[in-house]
């Protein structure tokens, strides 16, 4: 009896075995001061999550969220459950020549003087641009002040680049194109599902496991309009979604790679620290995305 039920059970609970995990972040914030629709946005963006049920966490830049109303609006997360954390004062570049090791950890202390007071408060930081230093001064310099303040991982694993789909959004929004809109809606829940598996892919080729992944995605208009679809066709892929405190307690998270320049997706980072060939630049805009798009209708301007 038992060598007959046992198969059974087992292919009920394989989609549980094999599903894939990553938690949801979001960057940066948005400014009621400079974006009239920011607390529309912010709003939406909190509802899709409460509506599947996801914890998440946001790590805030004060320049994009200005110091004022937006932080109000930082401070909805936390009060709705999720994590926050620190992206910085003013978004600097780390791996640019002009910015110095003790301007960048001001902006980090400055950001959390604002910050460290709200509910969600968790000292993770996030590099603005995921550039970690483009001197090994700076790089350990960094990695050394967040050690011995005690702030712990808030590495990506999988950068989705939404802000290229952003910029269509807000052109397509402002023309009133509803065809486009619902083009572009296919586009991009497309694109996160593709960038979720070729970061596991190269996880798989690096580590030979699949991580506990993080997924960066940023508080913009798109991820207002379609969050919810992205993390519906999530799952239906197999992608189980946990908060950020379940994904950072994956070993993958104790990794720093060598790299100089420093940063970018942590698996990334590792594949090429391993030496890994074909690795194209991450920051993923209009040359990589323009078979996408066209796969969906929507053309794209050379």
């Amino acid at each position: 009896m038992l060598n007959k039920v046992l198969p059974l059970l087992l292919l009920c609970f394989a989609p549980l075995l094999l599903a894939k995990e990553l938690a949801l972040s979001f960057d940066d914030g948005v400014n009621p001061e400079t974006n009239l629709a920011a607390k529309q946005i912010n709003q939406d963006i909190l509802q899709h999550l409460s509506d599947q049920h996801v914890t998440a966490i946001v790590f805030p830049s004060l320049i994009k969220t200005g110091t004022g109303e937006g932080l109000n609006l930082v401070a909805d997360w936390g009060k709705n459950g999720h994590k926050i954390g620190n992206h910085s004062d003013q978004h600097l570049n780390l791996n640019k020549p002009e910015v110095t090791l003790t301007q960048y950890l001001t902006g980090i202390e400055q950001a959390q003087k604002s910050l460290q007071n709200m509910a969600g408060w968790t000292p993770r930081y996030r590099f603005p641009f995921l550039k970690e230093g483009n001197t090994t001064e700076k790089r350990d310099g960094v990695r050394q002040w967040l050690q011995t303040h005690q702030y712990q991982a808030g590495d990506v694993t999988i950068d989705a680049s939404d802000w290229y789909y952003n910029q269509l959004f807000k052109q397509y929004s402002d023309k009133n194109d509803a065809v486009a809109l619902e083009k572009l809606k296919s586009a991009y829940v497309a694109h996160v599902l593709d960038r979720a598996q070729y970061y596991d892919g190269l996880a798989l080729k690096t580590l030979n496991y699949s991580p506990k992944h993080v997924l960066l995605l940023h508080v913009n208009a798109i991820n207002a309009a379609y969050l919810g679809d992205a993390i519906v066709a999530l799952r239906q892929h197999g992608w189980h979604i946990v908060d950020s405190d379940t994904a950072y307690a994956d070993p993958i998270y104790q990794h720093k790679p060598d790299n100089l320049p420093a940063g970018e997706s942590l698996v990334w980072a590792l594949a090429k620290a391993q030496g890994h060939k074909g690795l194209r630049y991450p920051a993923e805009d209009a040359p990589y995305e323009k078979t996408n798009l066209e796969r969906h209708g929507i053309w794209v301007q050379p």
